[in-house]
Order: C-alpha cells, then structure tokens, then sequence
C-alpha cells in the first residue's frame, strides 16, 4: 500500500533527525505536525511548501497524494448526501469503492457503518448485519464507544426487522449501559434506542417494562427542553471528541452547537421583539394587552433558559401592575425578579426603585427609602449618572410625603449633582 501524506513527512523528517517542534517551528505547533503526520488534518498549500522546503523535498512529491486524499473525502461527502437525499442503493457503490481504497483522514469504520446503513434501508439484512459487526468489532478494539453505542442501535434495528426481539433488546441494552459510563452523550441518541426498546416491549406485551422505557427516554429528552443546555452539551461533546483526537466527530458536534447558538440568537430577538410591543402597550395604557404579552414573552425565556431575560419581564410586568394599583401583583413580581438577578445585576437598580414606589404608594415609607437607597448604589457603581437622578428625585418625593423636607432637599441636591455630572458626559457645561 502507497505511503500517505502523513507518512511521508514523518519518515522524512525522521531521516532529515527533526522533532516535531523542530519541523513545525515558525509555522505550527507540535500538535497539528503530529495531527498531518496521522493524516487527521490537511495542510495548506503555503504549509505544505515550508514543510517541503524544511525537508529539502520538492513538492511535489507530496501533491499527488494531497490532491488523492481531497478527491476521496469529497466522493465520501457525495455518498453522504446521497443517503440523506434517500437514494441508498446509489451511494452503495461509491462507498463499496472508499472501502477498498485506503482513506487516512476517513475512518474504515464510518464508511463501513454507512455502507451497512444503506444496505439495511435496502432490505439487504444479512449483508447489514456483517457490516454493522465489522463496525462493532473494530470499535470494541479502538476503545470507540460512540460508534461501539451506534453500531449496538443499528445491530438491534436489524434483529427487530428479522423478528428476533430477544436479541435486538440484548443491543440496545448493551449500547445504554456503555452510554451510561460516558459523562457526557447525546440525549437524542439515548432516547431514541429507548424509544425503540418502549415499541419492542409493547409488542411482545410488557407494558409494565415498555412503559419504564417511555418514561426514561421521557426524561432525557426533558432535559433538552432548554436549547441552551443542549447547545452546551454539544459544545462539551465536541471539546471531549477533540482531546481524545477524534477531529471529524469534533467538527461534527461543535458545528451543531454552533447552529444552536445561532438559532439561539434568533429565538431571544424574536421574543425581546414581542417584549417589547408589550411594554410599548403598557406605556399607551394597554395594561390587559401588554400582561397577557409579556406572560408569553414569560414562558418562552423560561424554556430557552434565558434568566436574566426572565427577570427583566418580571420587573416589567411588576411596573405595570404598579399602574394599575395592584401592589400585590407588582410586589410578587419584583420578588421574582430578585431571586434570579445576580446581586451585581445592573437590572437590580430598576427592580428596587419599583418596589420602593410601591411601598411608597403603600406608605410604608422606611421600605421605601430603603429599597431607592439600594437602586442609588446599583446605579453608582455602574456608573450612571441620568439613573442616578431619577432615583435621588424619586428619594425626594418619599421624603417629602413623609415629612422630612430637610432630607428632600438633600435627595434634590444629589439629584442635581448626578444631572451636572451627566450633562458633562454628554459635552453639556452650564
């Protein structure tokens, strides 16, 4: 068998008596010369070059099997989309062909497992089941359990298929107690193998044991309700993939977070949007439009896990209510607010100068102050000067009600200090 790429640079550079560090120095690190010498990542062009030059190799004598190992991964990727566009039988040949090529940056494993898939989708069981125990065994001797669990799922379709139940419960309950092992994997994998132990059990009449099923795929996929978690799980599976040297499942997992965080992205503006047309309601007087909006806007932070935004509606709502005269609402709704904010938090400031309104409207006025003199300090140490008045000149007027005008002016003396000090920052000098 021709020597690859990688094993080129190695067997030279051993020649030539450099280290890794020696033949990288200047361009890369260690690490990615050992990754190109394990054919797990392709240089570029102008890397190929210095490594050549480095090696005093024209380089030719590496591009032929550069250009190789490029056009075979790009066959590899027609055969993949084929299969996701359904057309099995045709991707068959195209990966029959990989198998009997040697592939470095392509695990044998992957192009068998697909290979067996389409053959399964093709109704060719016996010949998916020696692939999927080729698959098996050689993940059982590399120690991969992530293909050893997919090829535990896929040896137990095929058993149900051929009606032999014993035996595709026996696959699918090794492929959970390995995945019980690992720290962090894939909920939807687990779920699905329940799912499909959950329809097994039911047709041979244990819904007491098909029941436990359904229940346990239940709660992993509870645990994905909140995209964020799940977004960070991929994240640390593709981190996890990446350390053990597995580039391709990094890549493939850090690329589905990656779509996550954006959807993510899109999600929070899309409520922060409605949020909004709800506070513009409550501010035109439309108390009973802006709470049943903001109640939505609500649920939906909660079940993408933003609480900070869930917080903030909070504090919104609280000051509607406010409006109406509800001081129980707007009280209830401030202590939500408070329990999920950070002590540090910015949006602390307004919750308190709210619930120092309402205590004002219910006169109890040492709360009151109490809870303006917080918001003060909030907003001082962020630095705020134009908030920092509003809740001096707020202080004020409880301490005018009250009757302590000598305190009332003080307040409006702070107050006129923190407008000077923001007309400054604006480039305004009286």
């Amino acid at each position: 068998m021709p020597a690859t790429l990688g094993q080129k640079i190695k067997e030279l550079r051993i020649q030539k008596g450099l280290t890794q560090s020696d033949l990288g120095a200047g361009m890369v690190t260690p690490s990615m010369i050992s990754q190109i010498e394990a054919d797990k990542a392709n240089p570029s062009h102008k890397l190929l070059q210095a490594i050549a030059e480095k090696l005093e190799t024209p380089i030719e004598y590496f591009l032929t099997d550069m250009q190789m190992q490029i056009e075979q991964i790009a066959t590899y990727k027609v055969a993949r989309s084929m299969m996701e566009a359904g057309e099995f039988q045709r991707a068959v040949p195209i990966l029959e062909g990989l198998m009997e090529d040697s592939v470095p940056q392509l695990h044998s494993a992957e192009i068998q497992f697909d290979l067996a898939e389409c053959l399964l989708e093709d109704g060719k069981l016996d010949e998916a089941l020696d692939g999927f125990d080729k698959v098996l065994s050689s993940a059982t001797t590399r120690k991969d359990v992530y293909m050893q669990v997919l090829a535990l799922k896929q040896l137990g379709y095929v058993e149900e298929k051929r009606h032999n139940y014993p035996l595709a419960i026996y696959h699918w309950q090794k492929a959970l107690d390995l995945m019980a092992k690992v720290e962090d994997h894939d909920p939807f994998l687990a779920a699905e193998i329940l799912r499909q132990l959950g329809k097994v059990y039911g047709y041979l009449g244990e819904k007491k044991d098909a029941l436990h099923a359904y229940e346990r795929a239940h709660t992993y996929l509870e645990a994905t309700a909140s995209f964020q978690k799940i977004a960070d799980l991929y994240r640390r599976l593709g981190e996890s993939f990446r350390e053990q040297g597995d580039f391709d499942r990094a890549s493939e997992y850090a690329q589905h977070s990656i779509s996550l965080y954006r959807g993510l992205k899109n999600i929070k503006l899309a409520i922060e949007v409605k949020e909004n047309f709800g506070i513009v309601k409550g501010e035109e007087g439309n108390a009973d439009e802006a709470l049943q909006t903001l109640s939505a806007c609500l649920v939906e932070y909660q079940e993408y896990g933003y609480t900070e935004k869930v917080a903030h509606t909070h504090g919104e709502m609280a000051r509607i209510y406010l409006g109406n005269g509800d001081y129980a609402q707007a009280s209830t709704h401030c202590d939500e607010a408070l329990k999920l904010l950070a002590e540090d938090s910015l949006e602390r400031g307004f919750v308190y100068r709210t619930y120092s309104t309402i205590r004002k409207e219910q006169k109890q006025f040492a709360e009151a102050v109490d809870f303006m003199e917080q918001s003060v300090k909030i907003f001082e140490i962020a630095d705020l000067p134009r908030e920092i008045a509003k809740s001096y000149s707020m202080l004020g007027d409880i301490y005018k009600e009250q009757g302590d005008l000598q305190k009332a002016i003080h307040s409006l003396e702070q107050m006129k200090r923190a407008m000077e000090s923001n007309l400054k920052e604006r480039g305004i000098v009286l």
